[in-house]
């Protein structure tokens, strides 16, 4: 298994029978995992026969290139977001019945704010090149745009979700933010402060808070 915070023939552009195909079609919200302001998708995604190697080597590129890093960043609302290769699965049972997997699979988490819909808009809008280079080298992608077939495919690959835990449910991650650069300025305010003994120079300092500040209050 492999992972980043980022050549098949005609027999592996075939569907994928069992648990892929019976996933949840668009509209069933039923598998969504929601808490609050916050949500979750989880998809797993067959990978082309012989694509799985040159894939790893993007995923790691795409986590150290800090251009590729900011693309993502742009898009304030995701809380989190990992793509891992699975090679293989954990078995403890007997050797010669362990399942062999005929495909690698690209295995999708990530935390967002909005809705499902929103969310696949934005990766189609915003990074259509790094969802090409990423899905692109799995089965039956069908490419970032248009938007429809690309949200039909994360549906049909979209795994249901047992338990969905958020730490902060009614806050985003702008609000989380900005709630951490008002407590560090707090912070550094109480220290200036200390060593204020003039009402005046007081006034000053505190002012420089607000208007360092003030974008997140």
């Amino acid at each position: 298994m492999s992972g980043a915070t980022f050549p098949g023939g005609p027999a592996a552009e075939r569907p994928v029978p069992g648990v892929l195909d019976a996933a949840p079609g668009p509209g069933d919200d039923s598998v969504r995992a929601a808490d609050g302001r916050a949500t979750a998708i989880t998809a797993l995604t067959p990978i082309k026969l012989g694509q799985a190697p040159l894939l790893r080597l993007l995923l790691v590129i795409g986590a150290r290139i800090k251009m590729l890093r900011e693309a993502l960043t742009k898009l304030s609302f995701i809380h989190y977001a990992r793509w891992t290769i699975i090679s293989g699965f954990p078995y403890n049972g007997a050797p010669q019945r362990k399942e062999r997997l005929r495909y690698d699979y690209l295995f999708f988490e990530t935390n967002f704010n909005g809705t499902w819909d929103e969310y696949i808009d934005a990766f189609s809008e915003v990074i259509p090149e790094r969802m090409q280079a990423i899905w692109g080298r799995c089965v039956n992608f069908p490419g970032p745009r248009p938007v429809g077939p690309f949200k039909e495919y994360i549906h049909k690959n979209d795994l249901p979700i047992a338990h969905y835990y958020a730490a902060y449910p009614d806050a985003t991650t702008t609000t989380v933010i900005s709630a951490l650069a008002v407590r560090d300025g707090l912070a550094d305010l109480r220290a200036r402060a200390a060593q204020v003994t003039d009402p005046e120079e007081f006034r000053r300092v505190y002012e420089a808070f607000l208007t360092d500040v003030q974008r997140d209050l």
